[in-house]
């Protein structure tokens, strides 16, 4: 650890930076297919994260929410908080990658006559700000669980849209029952506790940019029901990002949703650490 002249301290013995590059996944191509596979069940049960109301009730009472304020959602989803925005701000701005997510969230925005939201659909990571003239556009910049804040360049992205306000969420650590039995028994590998690198990597990345998010942790536990149908998709998928080269993976994991599914649907147990920061541009 050496100090800078502006008396800050930079930890150039860890590079977060190449921590977090070495997780980015750069071929986005089959991404949107996985989360238009989840579309539904999110617009059904609504997102894996925080209690919706409780923080969007605690964001509104920080003054990051109010009504003259312009918000952009970045991986809107199916809208769980863009609406909740709407209610209060003027403007509300919805960015996701899934085209399936998208309809959802125009869907349910229309039906409560919501008209003060846009929606933009497209990867973050390739999202220009400047060609969009979003530079310094929003009060709040609000990403809440997206995998698609996953380096540098798309936080400091997010950072740059933002006038005011910024607000991140995502899991510190994970352990999802059935995609993690799967792990273990197709791939091999223990996946007793999986830990996440956005937040840390995030969190780190902002404290040597000299920018110290308040940030506040929340466990959380849920169940959620899947057709085996869909679920084999879902969870080859996820697992094809691994073993590339086995091709037997769809038939592997169609063998043991079958095994453990009840009429037709599998049940996932998720048990998890959420952290939330929150920080001033």
């Amino acid at each position: 650890m050496i100090t800078r002249e502006d008396g800050r301290f930079l930890m150039d013995n860890i590079n977060f930076e190449e921590i977090w590059n070495k997780s980015i996944q750069r071929n986005l191509s089959e991404v949107p297919k996985f989360w238009d596979l989840r579309a539904e069940e999110f617009n059904q049960i609504g997102e894996e994260q925080e209690d919706k109301l409780g923080l969007v009730e605690m964001l509104v009472s920080k003054g990051v929410i109010k009504k003259e304020f312009n918000i952009l959602d970045i991986g809107c989803a199916t809208g769980k908080y863009l609406i909740e925005f709407a209610k209060i701000a003027n403007n509300v701005t919805g960015v996701d990658i899934s085209p399936e997510m998208i309809r959802y969230a125009k869907k349910n925005t229309e039906s409560m006559d919501l008209n003060n939201v846009c929606f933009k659909t497209i990867p973050w990571q390739y999202l220009d700000i400047n060609e969009l003239k979003w530079d310094k556009k929003f009060d709040l910049a609000f990403a809440s669980m997206n995998p698609a804040i996953n380096s540098k360049e798309t936080l400091t992205k997010m950072i740059q849209a933002s006038k005011k306000y910024c607000f991140m969420s995502g899991f510190v650590y994970r352990k999802d029952k059935v995609r993690d039995e799967l792990i273990e028994r197709i791939i091999g590998q223990n996946a007793e506790k999986r830990v996440e690198k956005n937040i840390y990597c995030a969190f780190n990345v902002l404290w040597n940019m000299g920018i110290y998010p308040e940030i506040t942790y929340k466990d959380v536990t849920w169940i959620k029901k899947i057709d085996n149908k869909k679920a084999i998709e879902m969870y080859t998928m996820l697992l094809q990002k691994t073993a590339k080269h086995d091709d037997n993976i769809k038939e592997k994991v169609k063998a043991y949703i079958e095994e453990i599914s009840y009429d037709g649907k599998v049940e996932e147990k998720i048990e998890a650490k959420i952290a939330m920061m929150l920080w001033k541009v």
